[in-house]
């Protein structure tokens, strides 16, 4: 059977479009590479289509003011088998490490978007990456939304659902002893016993932390299905199942809904990939510099000139393809 041209691409054909944008940013290709090119796009109308939309991807990185509309249209354009030609990045001489990086980073982008489709057609509310947003609710609880999050809303007679569809979001439940208020994530749920908490999705599961009073965990597994978090805890659930409530720093976990992140002694990778996901583009560590550990507060209004301050603190260098795109090595 044909692939329809909604169909996902598999991520090997997504990797080849990516290095092949790679090979074309960093010098002019020769003919013979243009010839390979054209060859690979030839084979299968999933080259082509993957390869258009890497082009989208890396216009919008080089500086393309971005619109809703443009984001919106990024999968759509995935069926053009235009073949512009690419944007040059700025900067620093190219290096030899930069082509697969940059390949990998746009192939990570490109699942990334293909993901926030089906979230977009559930949400009620959703914030764009950078936004962060405070949302009244029906009965008078308060939602925070952090960036590039989603939620969505069962309030009916008996009961009062947000289901969180993806990233972090801080609740703060007004009281009604007659209709329970539950947040379900990652196919656990945390029912709130009157109080404050955050729930934070994640690759393997969703974390619950607990900032007044408490709340009930659930999530369903043989041994220990449930577990009661109170305040200043947090627990964690997934694939490994239910963890143990345990102490947690719940003043540096809420300073997000101040505008600020604060990391103590905390892998340079980790602190990189929690600024990032405020940035409309990458940041990626690279060589040595991923052993360090950080310390310090960090402004996430403008994700960048976080980034600088990391960069001037420790002495690293960094090379930028824009903005959007930059390795940060030692």
């Amino acid at each position: 059977m044909a692939a329809s041209a909604d169909d996902p691409l598999p991520k090997s054909i997504i990797d080849e479009a990516a290095r092949w944008i790679a090979v074309a940013e960093g010098d002019a290709l020769s003919a013979e590479k243009k010839a390979a090119l054209n060859a690979w796009l030839a084979v299968d109308p999933r080259h082509a289509r993957a390869f258009a939309a890497m082009q989208d991807i890396w216009a919008h990185m080089a500086g393309v003011p971005e619109t809703l509309a443009l984001r919106a249209s990024l999968l759509a354009a995935a069926d053009r088998r235009s073949r512009r030609s690419l944007p040059r990045a700025t900067g620093p001489r190219r290096q030899r490490w930069i082509g697969p990086a940059l390949a990998a980073s746009l192939a990570l982008m490109f699942i990334g978007i293909a993901a926030d489709l089906p979230t977009r057609l559930q949400a009620d509310e959703m914030t764009a990456t950078g936004e962060r947003r405070i949302v009244k609710l029906p009965d008078g609880s308060t939602v925070h939304l952090d960036t590039h999050s989603a939620v969505a809303l069962d309030f009916v007679d008996g009961r009062r659902v947000v289901r969180l569809l993806g990233g972090e979001a801080a609740f703060i439940v007004a009281p009604d002893p007659h209709r329970p208020f539950t947040v379900e994530a990652s196919g656990g749920s945390a029912t709130a016993l009157g109080t404050r908490f955050l729930v934070r999705r994640d690759a393997d599961g969703a974390r619950v932390m607990v900032t007044e009073h408490s709340v009930r965990v659930t999530y369903p597994v043989p041994q220990g299905s449930s577990a009661v978090v109170t305040e200043g805890q947090s627990l964690a659930y997934g694939q490994d199942g239910l963890g143990h409530a345990a102490p947690a720093n719940t003043a540096d976990a809420m300073a997000w809904t101040e505008g600020v992140l604060v990391f103590r002694n905390t892998p340079l990778t980790q602190v990189v990939a929690e600024i990032g996901r405020y940035h409309r583009g990458y940041f990626r560590v690279l060589g040595e510099a991923q052993t360090l550990r950080v310390s310090g507060v960090f402004h996430i209004d403008d994700p960048v000139a976080a980034i600088n301050q990391l960069q001037r603190s420790l002495g690293l260098n960094s090379t930028r393809l824009t903005n959007r795109l930059i390795f940060i090595s030692g």
